[in-house]
């Protein structure tokens, strides 16, 4: 029995529903582009990580260890809701497919103007900025496309 149900011992249809569509099987065109989005996050995630030792590289040396740690702290608290998030587009829920499509364009458009001043202040980690930054765009645009479900057409 479900007590949160407006009629007790009744189907949640909308939920079962949206369950199955989500388990259904992509077409072959959907199910590649689908595939490819996610091997680019997770590259774009990996990147992520990768950028954390080398901002450690590049702090100030006059900066007071609080300063250091609180950043550091923010750092490792973003990528984890980024990674949850990530694992929540990988379960094809579609609210998390789209915030995922506009912080990737979001992240694109904020940051790419600041690339030819950290090329000039630090190309290594300009150059893993770069990476990242086109891996969430491919993979934004390629989750912006629509995912088909295939339909079984066995009499």
């Amino acid at each position: 029995m479900n007590a949160s149900h407006p009629l007790p011992n009744a189907p949640m249809r909308r939920v079962s529903r949206a369950l199955r569509t989500r388990r259904a099987a992509l077409e072959s065109a959907s199910a590649r582009r689908f595939s490819a989005a996610l091997a680019c996050l997770g590259v774009s995630y990996a990147l992520a990580w990768l950028e954390l030792p080398l901002a450690q590289f590049t702090s100030m040396p006059g900066q007071s260890g609080g300063a250091v740690s609180s950043s550091l702290a923010a750092a490792l608290t973003a990528r984890v809701i980024v990674g949850v998030l990530y694992t929540f587009v990988a379960l094809r829920h579609a609210w998390a497919r789209w915030l995922i499509v506009v912080l990737c364009l979001a992240s694109v458009a904020l940051v790419s103007p600041l690339l030819p001043l950290e090329w000039r202040n630090f190309p290594l980690g300009a150059a893993v900025t770069s990476l990242e930054l086109a891996a969430k765009l491919v993979a934004a645009v390629l989750l912006a496309l629509p995912l088909r479900i295939r339909l079984d057409t066995r009499p």
